[in-house]
């Protein structure tokens, strides 16, 4: 069911949440039992922030971490379900399943978010963004998002952070041996079907996975302003993954995976269809007791075919080469060393446009330094991390980032840190001319690049986890049209500034969760607030199992935003909102359950960019079963 637009969100609304995230930490501790001092134990192990294997609260970054429990307990079918309302991260879709979806991190732009995808990279040659609208959620095992720039460790495209999708591999060479497996069927609302199945077979020191899925879905009419659409955008989605991994005897261990996607959406006009293939090959080498290498060759393509009166293809190919080295320095102390090197080529079609150039290549070393040493009886946990980049098209470009850190007690962590980031120019910002509409690419754009400070707070108090997160991120040389609007140009300059708060928690047999993330953001050279961002997200969640059913009710409030008017093509404003979504799951027998997800449950009317619609009620029932 399709909903108008609603104009306004109430003072009262935005006061009540930001009580409730003053009062929840409080509420727990008076409630919760007490917790172990640091909790390290159970915290979750975080790869991305740092190049390594770490406990998520001693990477000195600001990180979330999605598991595959939680995951499936969300019930989401896309990331445009999933991420919204996590830390930091703000989304917008032009319309419902398949429309393009725009990830911004912290305020950043769309494609100052390095997507990877089991450690390859998934941000297109054309837009500089992945197509995060076409990874299905039945795939992903687990997400890292390590939040503010990164490019010390990955370089370009890493302005706003990182988010790292890891897919459904096969299981360690040290699991049962025999096979396993696991089916899932849904439906629901704007005929919805969804299937997905995985299967894992281990045996000798080898263990073998494939996963597959299917996603199709009626959809909704994706415009009201300024024409309504005439049909329903329907959208199909089917994909398979198939990976191996084996254990030498000398502690070695080879891994390797073939992931492809192939969807296709249907809107007023045309088609769209996408094509997306990720394959890489990793032998990880225990060169000593305290030196372990890590060697990884990729290759990820994407093709994306419009067919419409403005018909267009994009294709991009980028093989890659990761050397790394991780060097356990005593107890406390480790040295990661390694070499990135990426080959980049794009295809791009378009009527009237003409390509002067395709490929280029880039080369990098990396070196990240994580310490711990004891300065008057207090322990000091520091983070060094340096990149150069030397790349085809635009030259050399070096970053780092230093990040120092120390408990306030046993279970508080005081944490702050620098870090510069860069952004490199699309190859169609560089090399497509459009002479019918006289505009052209510029082959001497520069980077993009970012500063960035950060102060952070973290702790673990009678049962809560929380964190409080303060940033200044300042991007210069930012693309955008010249004055005589026929190319591009580096001029303008932007600033965010902004908080992001979490809390975690149980009592009384009651799971309870929220984030707010506090913006204020704006062009420099314009004062103008950057578009599609709203100042205010707050996501707040309760859940509780009873025997055999689980209850969870999440709120997402975004609110106010500048957008593009539909009609006009000036600056316009959409509306905060505030949805809700229940989600059940009932386990009928140890391997057999049954969810039932309803998505804004209360049919609110709102949106999320201007002149597209949004999903009214929604229902998807599911059914899964492991064996």
């Amino acid at each position: 069911m399709l909903k108008k637009p609603s104009k306004t969100i109430t003072i009262t609304a935005l006061g009540g949440t930001t009580l409730f995230i003053a009062t929840l930490p409080l509420a727990l501790g008076a409630a919760a039992q007490p917790a172990s001092p640091a909790g390290v134990e159970t915290q979750e192990v975080i790869v991305t922030a740092n190049r390594l294997a770490q406990p998520l609260g001693e990477t000195l970054a600001a990180s979330t971490v999605f598991t595959l429990e939680e995951i499936e307990a969300s019930q989401a079918v896309s990331l445009f379900d999933l991420l919204a309302g996590a830390p930091g991260i703000q989304m917008a879709r032009t319309g419902g399943q398949g429309a393009q979806t725009s990830l911004f991190l912290r305020g950043t732009n769309s494609d100052h978010t390095l997507i990877l995808i089991d450690g390859v990279k998934a941000n297109t040659a054309s837009e500089g963004f992945a197509r995060l609208e076409n990874i299905p959620v039945a795939q992903i095992e687990r997400i890292e998002v390590v939040r503010g720039p990164q490019s010390s460790l990955y370089g370009a495209d890493a302005i706003g952070g990182v988010i790292q999708i890891f897919t459904k591999q096969a299981a360690r060479s040290d699991a049962d041996a025999g096979l396993s497996g696991n089916l899932s069927a849904a439906a629901g609302t704007e005929s919805t079907y969804i299937a997905s199945g995985g299967i894992n077979l281990s045996g000798n020191h080898t263990s073998l996975a494939l996963t597959v899925s299917h996603n199709q879905t009626g959809g909704i009419r994706p415009i009201h302003t300024p024409t309504p659409s005439a049909r329903r955008s329907a959208y199909d989605n089917d994909a398979a993954n198939l990976s191996i991994a084996h254990e030498f005897g000398n502690g070695a261990t080879l891994r390797g995976a073939y992931h492809l996607t192939d969807s296709q959406l249907h809107y007023d006009g045309g088609i769209s269809n996408g094509d997306s293939r990720v394959a890489h090959l990793g032998l990880r080498l225990p060169a000593t007791d305290s030196w372990q290498s890590d060697l990884q060759i990729s290759s990820f393509s994407d093709e994306s075919v419009n067919d419409s009166n403005f018909a267009s293809r994009s294709r991009t190919e980028r093989d890659a080469i990761n050397w790394q080295n991780h060097v356990q320095l005593g107890d406390s102390n480790a040295l990661v060393l390694g070499a990135d090197f990426e080959a980049e080529d794009l295809l791009y079609e378009m009527s009237g446009a003409a390509q002067t150039d395709t490929t280029r290549d880039n080369s990098a070393a990396f070196a990240v330094l994580d310490t711990q040493f004891a300065l008057s009886n207090r322990t000091i946990d520091t983070t060094l991390s340096v990149r150069y980049d030397d790349n085809e098209q635009f030259g050399g470009e070096t970053t780092g980032k230093a990040a120092i850190g120390t408990n306030l007690g046993e279970t508080v962590q005081l944490w702050t840190s620098y870090s510069t980031a860069f952004k490199a120019p699309s190859l169609v910002e560089l090399y497509v001319d459009f002479p019918g509409f006289f505009f052209f690419g510029n082959p001497d754009l520069q980077p993009e690049t970012s500063r960035n400070v950060e102060i952070g707070v973290d702790g673990n108090h009678a049962g809560a986890t929380w964190s409080v997160n303060a940033f200044r991120n300042e991007i210069e040389n930012l693309i955008t049209t010249d004055a005589s609007f026929t190319s591009l140009t580096n001029v303008d300059r932007a600033t965010i500034n902004g908080v992001e708060l979490a809390v975690q928690g149980s009592w009384l047999g009651w799971n309870a969760n929220a984030a707010l993330t506090l913006l204020d953001h704006e062009n420099s050279d314009t004062g103008q607030a950057l578009l599609r961002r709203p100042n205010e997200i707050l996501s707040a969640g309760i859940s509780r199992q009873f025997q055999k059913l689980d209850v969870g009710l999440t709120w997402l409030l975004r609110g106010t935003q500048k957008d593009v008017d539909p009609v006009t093509f000036g600056t316009s404003s959409v509306a905060g909102n505030a949805v809700f979504d229940l989600a059940l799951s009932y386990q009928l027998v140890d391997d057999l359950s049954v969810q039932l997800k309803i998505g804004n449950l209360f049919d609110k009317d709102y949106q999320v960019v201007d002149g597209y619609n949004t999903y009214g009620r929604t229902a998807l029932l599911t059914t899964r079963y492991q064996f």
